[in-house]
């Protein structure tokens, strides 16, 4: 993991090899041309005092983690359905109807990101999958062995920060004799090794946190991820590290984020919450984000 000065001498490596890249592509394109003969050796003599100057050297990461989610076994599809669904909060249709008459499916080849203005239900459709919230109108149909592993905003609220890492896990799987060496293992896929298993869980950051929650979601092998705003307390790495993991993985994907970055690396269809609906996306993530852009403009 980067610190915050290795962080930095990144950015700054990346952006001298780019300003490279561009000065000797720039050279490139100058052919022999005499009218752009003096630019070109005007470009080499910037790079050649950047040379001089001592460039900066990259930064080699050391990898503390890895996470990964285990292969949940086959089951038939749909593993979940929204048939006719209706909800509202107050439990009337006709007074504040958040959704009506949805008819969607989720599979294990599922990789869905749901987008749209806030409060227009994304979390409220998720609770609906989990069966948190019960349907005004119609059903949610789950698979009999569904298993289903959530994270949200309030994961980390949910961890007893009395205890440590290791006996924390220990405690969520009573049921599972694994040796102790087995737990550390599995903790430190995700970057919780060495002393900070045995720290007690209130004394470790928020994103030491957030990747125990990880630890175990994996350790409860889902067949389907739902994760809501899964990114707000982990660094670049970290969500790389995830976004490889949900890309090896061989279940399902249910995804609400604001990370654009994210949704570009795992999602494949693209579901857009709004005006009491859910409907597939068109295009892709970028496309979605222009749209929306095009869309605040008109109003400023």
């Amino acid at each position: 993991m980067l610190d915050f000065s290795s962080h930095n001498q990144m950015k700054k490596y990346k952006k001298e090899q780019d300003d490279i890249k561009h000065l000797k592509a720039f050279i490139a394109s100058c052919g022999t041309y005499s009218n752009l003969v003096r630019q070109a050796k005007s470009k080499q003599k910037i790079i050649d005092k950047m040379m001089e100057a001592g460039l900066t050297e990259k930064v080699v990461s050391t990898k503390t983690f890895s996470f990964f989610f285990a292969d949940p076994g086959e089951l038939s599809p749909p593993v979940m359905s929204f048939q006719n669904v209706g909800f509202s909060y107050s439990g009337d249709m006709s007074r504040g109807a958040l959704y009506k008459d949805l008819s969607l499916a989720v599979d294990l080849d599922s990789r869905i990101a749901l987008v749209g203005p806030n409060g227009a239900g994304k979390s409220t459709l998720l609770k609906l999958m989990l069966g948190e919230l019960t349907p005004t109108e119609g059903a949610v149909r789950r698979h009999f062995h569904l298993r289903l592993g959530r994270y949200n905003q309030h994961s980390n609220d949910q961890l007893d920060l009395d205890l440590t890492p290791l006996r924390y896990m220990q405690k969520m799987f009573p049921e599972e004799k694994l040796e102790e060496e087995s737990w550390r293992t599995a903790i430190g896929r995700y970057g919780i090794s060495g002393a900070q298993q045995s720290t007690p869980i209130s004394q470790l950051s928020d994103g030491q946190k957030s990747r125990i929650v990880f630890a175990v979601i994996a350790q409860q092998k889902p067949h389907v991820l739902l994760l809501d705003e899964p990114t707000n307390h982990l660094d670049i790495e970290a969500i790389d590290s995830l976004a490889a993991a949900i890309n090896k993985f061989k279940g399902g994907l249910v995804l609400v984020s604001h990370d654009f970055r994210l949704i570009d690396q795992v999602a494949k269809v693209v579901w857009v919450c709004d005006d009491g609906d859910v409907r597939p996306w068109k295009g892709d993530i970028h496309s979605y984000k222009k749209f929306i852009s095009q869309k605040m403009a008109q109003f400023r």
